[in-house]
C-alpha cells in the first residue's frame, strides 16, 4: 500500500471498521456511508420490481424496507422471496398484505427465545446450548445470534430484568469481538516438525 500509493488506489469496504487490523486502518482514509433510509430502500424496491415487471404496492415496499432494517441486500432478497412464495394465479402481482418471509435462522432463534422464556431449568439450558451450537455450525455469526436473540427476548421479559439482559448482551458482544478473528479466518497452526 505504501510502495505504490502514488499510482494505485485501493477501496476497501467493511461493515465494522473495528474488525480491520490497526496497520491497515492507519493507512486508510475512513469514509462512513450511512445505511439508506426506509424511503430510499422502498424506492429501490419499486425500481427493481418495475424492471422485473412485478406489481409492488407501496405498503408492501415500506413493510419490506422496515423488516430489512435498512439493509438493501436483505430487502431485495425479501422482495424475491415474497415474489417466489406468492401462490396466486398471477405471480407478477404482489398484494399489500403479502406476508414477508423470514429466514430459517431467524425463526430458529425465535423458537430458542420462546424456549428460554418459557422454562428455566438445566434441561432447558442444555437444549438452548444445543440450538446455539446448531446456529454456529451453520455459519451464523455469533454477534448476529446474540443481537437477534436479545431482540426476541426483550418483549418476553419483565421490565425489571431488561436492563440487565441488555447490559450482559453488550458485555458478551464486546468479548466476542475481542476473540473473533477477522474475516472468519481460523488461526489454528500446526507444526509438523
Amino acid at each position: 500500500m505504501e510502495k505504490y500509493s502514488s499510482s494505485c488506489r485501493l477501496i476497501l469496504i467493511c461493515n465494522n471498521p473495528s474488525k480491520v487490523i490497526d496497520p491497515v486502518r492507519s493507512r486508510c482514509l475512513g469514509i462512513r456511508v450511512a445505511a439508506p433510509s426506509h424511503d430510499e430502500v422502498a424506492a429501490v424496491l419499486k425500481t427493481v420490481s418495475r424492471k422485473e415487471n412485478i406489481t409492488l404496492p407501496d405498503e408492501l415496499a415500506i413493510n419490506i424496507a422496515r423488516a430489512s432494517n435498512r439493509n438493501l441486500r436483505r430487502a431485495l432478497l425479501m422482495l424475491e422471496s415474497c415474489h417466489v412464495t406468492t401462490r396466486d394465479d398471477s405471480p407478477k402481482v404482489l398484494k399489500a398484505n403479502t406476508p414477508i418471509p423470514h429466514t430459517d435462522w431467524e425463526k430458529y432463534i425465535a423458537m430458542l427465545a420462546a424456549g428460554i422464556a418459557s422454562e428455566q431449568s438445566p434441561k432447558a439450558l442444555m437444549a438452548a446450548r444445543e440450538k446455539l451450537y446448531e446456529l454456529l455450525i451453520n455459519c451464523i455469526p455469533a454477534q448476529v445470534i446474540l443481537k437477534t436473540l436479545v431482540m426476541e427476548l426483550l418483549p418476553k421479559l419483565d421490565d425489571t430484568v431488561k436492563g440487565q439482559v441488555v447490559q450482559w448482551a453488550a458485555f458478551y458482544e464486546h468479548r466476542i469481538a475481542l476473540v473473533s478473528p477477522p474475516f472468519g479466518i481460523s488461526y489454528g497452526f500446526k507444526c509438523s516438525i
